[in-house]
């Protein structure tokens, strides 16, 4: 009905629920030109088969509907094809992006972070790992417990920075009582939503998201701008932000071992993760200014109006 009455001549819809509503909704409504953009498919390689197939139809359903599909990474452009989603040349790679401005280490002072670091609670000296993201099981904070542990045992001195909500909608929803069960709450700073993330980046020695699913995760390229080196899963969407050996550490999909050791190995040795942190700054410079992103929505957008 909005569609109808507004009479847009462009809809462009994101994420998977809302997606795939809207680009049904615009196409019944005679929009003439709908826009997706993918953040990342639902479905994944460690679902069960029976619910993979379902949301693999969804997609193609809502895919019809489009006139162009922008991926946010190149490998869901490749299982689009694959999978018979939508025919290569309706889909093409967007990319995503940050304000590398705003995540910028260069406009704290020492002072800045003195304060933050009083302010939530770190002790001077402590070796600081962050993680960023909803509180859920998807996110990959149970494996980031049991890592935790280990992790303590070799760095004593090591506290943990969580940055998010609770994400009580969720069925996996968790909290910071988790913490307490696995015998680490009195290491882990649970900050909640918060809106000074550049100071809160630049607490951290080592940023952490062992995800089990990711479309093109933002908090490793805002990490990454802050020069901070990241430990990220071996998946789709994470590969994006973290080159293996460049900006970061990649570490096989719930492998605690791994994660524990990657957290460990950054730690412990200060050159590599300043070399890291470095070549981060690098590639958000490179690949993650949003104006690029913009830029490429813009073109698109022009060239559906002429055609």
């Amino acid at each position: 009905f909005i569609f109808r009455r507004e009479r847009f001549t462009i809809v462009h819809t994101h994420n998977p629920k809302p997606g795939f509503l809207g680009q049904i909704a615009a196409k019944m409504a005679g929009v003439p030109i709908i826009v997706n953009t993918l953040h990342g498919f639902y479905f994944h390689d460690h679902m069960h088969p029976v619910l993979r197939h379902f949301y693999i139809i969804i997609e193609k359903i809502a895919a019809r509907c489009s006139d162009v599909v922008l991926s946010q990474n190149r490998e869901d452009i490749e299982t689009a094809v694959r999978e018979g989603i939508c025919p290569r040349e309706k889909i093409k790679r967007l990319g995503n992006g940050i304000d590398v401005q705003c995540f910028n280490p260069d406009t704290l002072s020492p002072k800045d972070l003195a304060r933050k670091r009083l302010e939530v609670g770190l002790p001077n000296g402590a070796r600081v790992v962050g993680f960023v993201g909803r509180l859920v099981r998807e996110k990959g904070l149970l494996e980031l417990f049991a890592a935790a542990r280990i992790v303590r045992k070799r760095v004593p001195d090591v506290r943990f920075l969580l940055v998010g909500p609770v994400d009580t909608h969720k069925r996996d929803a968790l909290t910071p009582d988790t913490a307490q069960e696995y015998g680490m709450a009195d290491v882990c700073h649970f900050l909640g939503m918060r809106y000074d993330m550049p100071e809160l980046y630049a607490l951290m020695d080592v940023f952490v998201l062992p995800s089990h699913r990711e479309g093109f995760p933002r908090a490793p390229m805002e990490a990454s701008a802050m020069k901070v080196p990241c430990v990220v899963t071996d998946i789709r969407g994470c590969r994006e932000a973290v080159e293996h050996g460049r900006n970061g550490l990649l570490v096989p999909l719930g492998d605690v071992q791994a994660l524990a050791d990657a957290v460990v190995e950054l730690l412990t040795d200060q050159e590599k993760a300043r070399r890291m942190g470095e070549e981060g700054r690098r590639m958000a410079l490179e690949r993650f200014d949003e104006r690029l992103v913009f830029e490429k929505v813009r073109a698109e957008y022009a060239r559906l109006l002429r055609e």
